[in-house]
């Protein structure tokens, strides 16, 4: 019997997607179909593609998943990046041209090794591609105004793939407002992270990196930097218009909570607070299409669509950006509060951290 397998590189990342229909015929006439997956970033400058090839072949497909050869092309790829105006017309002197690095890849389904990745800097052309943020002073190097083509040319078949996903921009964040240093959790209410949508965003999850200090008695000059991931949820944008005010929401005691669940008593531990990082994590509209597509189905009816963003093969071809608010302290009071509260009185905390800039 002869199986199709095709890569399913598409679940790599944290955010991830696809979006329109394809159907193959596992029974037709062998032929490669192009499988690629990518998701600009506008937190950085350097961004990745991965392409692979589905491969049909007779026996056991767990095997062939095994061998480089059934799933990497034994040839390098032409691959391009072109920045689109809102007329269609390029801003750039020529398209981006790829050039590849080789990252390891731990096994599981597919080979342990070196998997090739196609690569482009932005800050080959920095003028035009970035932005600052005015308000975290970092950069930003997707532009809502622009539009990224991606042009992949088989060299050999002379076939081209192509893509296209929008530019995602700055975020400007309500609570903690822009002026905020210190942030609170004394309140046994609930609160929320506030902000506003912007343009070409749909999908909008947040989360809290608490950073905290542990200095152990028996080596008293060494201090260790930790941190706990507090996840805040996601929620979608009516439209991708931006300009609408959106919350994510949670409650002011989770906080004690989560630290009393994550971190062990100990005689022998001394812990200080350090700061806590705000993240919003904004994804395209074909993110949040391929992550509604991809949810666990509680239908008796287990086969899902396939979707596609690629035009002659297979994958997602998508961005998103990555804000993060200025480092906020604990206020005093909170700080104080984990000395007494049932979750946290047990912890050994003493102040902030000595020194904290």
């Amino acid at each position: 019997m002869k199986k199709y397998i095709f890569r399913a590189l598409l679940i790599l990342a944290g955010l991830s997607l696809f979006s329109c229909s394809t159907e193959l015929d596992i029974n037709g006439n062998k032929k490669d179909v192009m499988i690629v997956y990518g998701i600009l970033d506008g937190s950085t400058s350097v961004q990745y593609i991965k392409i692979n090839r589905a491969y049909l072949g007779e026996g056991n497909a767990l095997e062939y998943s095994q061998i480089p050869d059934s799933t990497l092309y034994p040839y390098l790829l032409d691959v391009k990046l072109d920045v689109l105006n809102e007329n269609g017309q390029s801003v750039l002197p020529a398209p981006l041209q790829a050039d590849t690095v080789n990252i390891w890849k731990n096994g599981g389904v597919f080979f342990t090794g070196y998997q090739p990745y196609y690569r482009f800097d932005f800050k080959d052309y920095i003028d035009i591609l970035d932005t600052v943020n005015p308000y975290t002073h970092d950069t930003t190097w997707l532009l809502t105004k622009y539009t990224y083509k991606l042009i992949i040319t088989d060299p050999v078949t002379g076939n081209i793939y192509e893509s296209e996903a929008p530019g995602l921009g700055n975020l400007t964040m309500d609570n903690p407002s822009s002026s905020a240093i210190n942030i609170s959790f004394t309140s046994d209410q609930s609160s929320s992270v506030k902000f506003k949508s912007i343009k070409n965003g749909k999908l909008y999850e947040g989360k809290f990196i608490i950073h905290y200090y542990e200095v152990y008695a028996g080596n008293p000059s060494d201090t260790i930097e930790k941190t706990i991931s507090w996840s805040l949820g996601s929620k979608k944008s009516e439209t991708t218009s931006g300009g609408t005010t959106m919350e994510l929401g949670y409650s002011n005691w989770s906080f004690f909570d989560l630290l009393g669940q994550n971190l062990e008593h100990r005689e022998d531990v001394t812990r200080f607070t350090g700061y806590v990082d705000v993240f919003v994590t904004v994804g395209a509209e074909d993110m949040s299409t391929y992550i509604d597509v991809n949810q666990p189905s509680n239908s008796i009816i287990q086969e899902k669509p396939s979707f596609s963003n690629i035009s002659n093969g297979i994958g997602l071809f998508t961005s998103k950006y990555v804000f993060r608010h200025k480092p906020l302290k604990l206020k005093g009071t909170t700080i104080e509060l984990l000395n007494t509260h049932p979750s946290t009185s047990d912890l050994n905390f003493e102040g902030e951290l000595p020194n904290l800039p």
